[in-house]
């Protein structure tokens, strides 16, 4: 079985990134991970036969504390030690390795421990090191919607990046149906003939690659000035009443400018939904 794994450290943001990661891996039927990662360094140097007892004793107790939240979605924890010199991030990304999994989730503020796992640290790990699919929550994230299906907003600005959206994301999806709906804004007027022919490929290039279980619908979509994409996207993932946005890019491509001045890190930070986010290779 195909799993999703979740970070967790305790805190409201991971477990507000837990409903999402519950969310999709029950629409697409997979078995969903917990991970907490710990380090026993700072313990273990202090005397290091009761550093250790401290160090289990304290993952125990996490992991009794986040059973409840872990069981409406049939899910398990595990404890995952930092390596010497290991970073949280790279922690991250080997669990879900090991553990075969299809989509990694985290959120990316914290209050708990780890406050190196924000958005520059382990998005850019994944980005730069992996094809993993990475889902991401922001300080605007609201609960899950509880209808059927899963319904993702595909954000895709040309065709290289919509085949790496569609072919990265397939075997997360290929399970159950995936209700797609590609978007494209243009600015300054309505899009020409080209534009739209342009635009007509590129959702069939994505539909081609997706399993042929999931629907996929392409709207494009225009308005006046650069600075109102952003909201104007976020608005039409309320019409279609998304679950998710999911984008392609690239480590080096995270914070450039997209949607008319608007990044990564601007929908994220006022997204009610999670960003779904894979490497453009």
């Amino acid at each position: 079985m195909a799993r999703v794994v979740v970070g967790l450290d305790g805190s409201a943001q991971s477990l507000q990134t837990l409903e999402h990661a519950g969310r999709f891996a029950g629409a697409f039927e997979h078995e969903l991970v917990g991970v907490h990662v710990v380090d026993p360094v700072p313990e273990e140097t202090i005397s290091p036969e009761k550093g250790r007892l401290r160090v289990a004793q304290r993952a125990a107790k996490l992991e009794r504390d986040l059973a409840p939240g872990l069981a409406p979605f049939d899910g398990r924890m595990r404890t995952v030690y930092l390596q010497a010199g290991e970073k949280v991030a790279p922690a991250l990304v080997r669990a879900a390795a090991e553990e075969g999994a299809v989509l990694l989730a985290v959120a990316t503020r914290s209050t708990g421990r780890w406050k190196r796992a924000l958005l520059g640290s382990v998005a850019l790990e994944v980005l730069s090191r992996d094809h993993l699919p990475l889902m991401l929550t922001g300080p605007a994230i609201e609960p899950p919607s509880r209808e059927e299906g899963y319904r993702i907003l595909f954000l895709s600005d040309d065709a290289v990046g919509a085949a790496a959206l569609a072919r990265l994301l397939h075997p997360a999806l290929a399970r159950s149906e995936a209700r797609v709906t590609v978007l494209h804004v243009n600015t300054g007027g309505e899009a020409s003939h080209l534009d739209r022919i342009a635009f007509e490929h590129r959702v069939a290039r994505i539909t081609g690659l997706l399993s042929p279980n999931d629907t996929v619908s392409g709207r494009l979509e225009q308005v006046a000035a650069p600075q109102e994409i952003l909201s104007r996207t976020l608005a039409i993932a309320g019409e279609v009443g998304a679950d998710a946005f999911a984008l392609a890019t690239s480590s080096h491509r995270l914070k450039r400018r997209l949607w008319g001045g608007s990044t990564a890190f601007s929908l994220l930070a006022r997204s009610p939904l999670p960003l779904i986010v894979v490497s453009r290779g």
